[in-house]
């Protein structure tokens, strides 16, 4: 077999490699530059992803979607800034796609768009709610204090 280098001859809004490695400044310019709409739709996307939260979790009286709206909507009432509303109305998002760490998941897609505080917020919430109980499931419920 030989080492030579396959060009794959490039189609308009299409790279010309097939392996990561063998892209040029101009792939990777043209993916950056197809990228940004998608990326500006970032928030419609999470709106709409907050439906499924409808799904999750059978047995609870109330589901995700229902339990993220009542969060924002506490924090919205004590006065909290729009961060934190919006942290609250979105701690929950990893639910579905990482129901063992739906915390750092929902934790790394807010990462870029909040403050350091509002990040660990959100990250350490389920030791938090775990007050209420890890003390029934063979947990320590005092978790939170470390």
């Amino acid at each position: 077999m030989s080492d030579a280098k396959v060009t794959v001859q490039r189609q308009p809004n299409v790279v010309g490699y097939t392996r990561m490695a063998d892209g040029t400044r101009e792939d990777y310019e043209l993916l950056r530059d197809l990228a940004a709409p998608f990326r500006a739709t970032l928030v419609d996307r999470i709106l709409l992803y907050m439906d499924t939260l409808h799904a999750g979790f059978p047995g609870e009286q109330v589901d995700r979607y229902e339990h993220s709206l009542q969060t924002a909507t506490r924090a919205l009432r004590h006065g909290a800034d729009e961060e934190t509303v919006v942290a609250a109305l979105l701690h929950d998002i990893g639910d579905q796609l990482a129901p063992s760490n739906h915390a750092d998941f929902a934790a790394a897609v807010l990462r870029r768009y909040v403050s350091p505080a509002t990040h660990w917020m959100v990250q350490h919430h389920g030791i938090f709610q775990g007050y209420f109980y890890f003390h029934h499931i063979g947990k320590n419920r005092f978790e939170r204090e470390q």
